[in-house]
């Protein structure tokens, strides 16, 4: 199935989701290498011309990437094959691990009881978690100190939570790792394109989420993630190559 096919394949999908479950168990019954060089097509394309339709595909194929339903033995095939093909900015897109960020400041941010005002008693994770379906703007305001994960996954759910409000989360530092991988992985706001910046300029953001964020981003930002010196390396270097690799001919 070649790059045209599955743009055409995807965009008939209504639903982001299934877009993203599609593509995953595509990616375990296609051959490695064909995947790798269809994908690498895709992501030239999506950052060479401006090309809306594969860039919704790159969306769908980060997505997939990181799939929990996405086997091992997959990953790791589709993985090798890209390093094969000298395609790192693939291969990238296949790895999960990120460096430790465990500190006192993450286990402070993660205790159990937490006040949502300086002054008020502390509540519990549960307490929290109850409060975080509120329709009280004053509350949800409260509520986006909150760095505790299952916290935020409540609130990225609660309708009376705006894209504003997500941007704040996306954007605390210093923040817990997880907090903006549940962000990350948020089938409605994960895709807002302010919330994707916001997540991949975070210092605390996974380094795989990151890369895999900045891969859907626009070409000019890609060139100013490469330029950022604040930005981890790795994540710099990804920018830079998948910039790059938009500006030469597609693999044969």
């Amino acid at each position: 199935m070649g790059p045209d096919r599955i743009v055409d394949h995807l965009k008939a999908i209504r639903d982001p989701r299934m877009r993203v479950l599609a593509l995953a168990q595509a990616f375990g019954e296609g051959e490695p290498t064909a995947w790798v060089d269809v994908l690498a097509q895709l992501v030239s394309r999506a950052h060479s011309g401006g090309d809306a339709d594969a860039l919704l595909a790159v969306q769908a194929i980060t997505k997939a990437a990181a799939e929990p339903s996405l086997s091992y033995a997959t990953r790791k095939g589709l993985y090798e094959a890209a390093v094969a093909r000298g395609a790192p900015a693939i291969a990238r897109l296949f790895l999960e691990a990120s460096p430790s960020s465990a500190s006192a400041q993450l286990a402070k941010q993660l205790a159990p009881e937490r006040p949502l005002k300086p002054t008020g008693r502390p509540l519990t994770l549960g307490e929290r978690k109850s409060l975080a379906r509120t329709h009280d703007r004053e509350q949800i305001l409260l509520l986006l100190r909150d760095p505790h994960p299952a916290v935020v996954a409540i609130l990225l759910d609660n309708p009376h939570v705006t894209e504003s409000d997500v941007l704040k989360l996306a954007s605390v530092r210093p923040a817990v790792p997880d907090a903006l991988a549940t962000i990350a992985k948020h089938p409605r706001w994960s895709v807002r394109h302010a919330v994707k910046r916001a997540l991949v300029y975070n210092p605390s953001t996974p380094l795989a989420e990151a890369i895999r964020i900045a891969t859907t981003l626009r070409a000019t930002e890609l060139e100013g993630i490469a330029d950022d010196p604040t930005l981890p390396a790795p994540l710099r270097e990804h920018a830079a190559q998948v910039r790059a690799a938009s500006q030469r001919r597609p693999i044969n």
